[in-house]
């Protein structure tokens, strides 16, 4: 089961916007393998399918972003 892309982001809310650009990495490269890859093409049943952790990690990232950029600007203004 995946999580919300809500929950998913406060997760991550309190850490800094150093941390956050790992995450943001991982979930990028994740991405860009199922891109390169494609879903997966043997009889094994994986829940939730690929295709629904591809468009779960892009709405992650999605989130994600936004919150880096609230860090990024916070960490200006300090």
């Amino acid at each position: 089961m995946m999580i919300s892309p809500d929950y998913y982001v406060d997760q991550h809310k309190d850490k800094s916007y150093e941390k956050l650009l790992p995450i943001r990495d991982e979930l990028i490269d994740s991405i860009r393998t199922f891109e390169k890859q494609g879903p997966a093409a043997n009889d094994v049943i994986i829940a939730p399918s690929p295709d629904v952790r591809y468009q779960m990690g892009l709405k992650y990232l999605g989130k994600l972003c936004e919150l880096i950029a609230e860090k990024y600007n916070e960490k200006l203004w300090e």
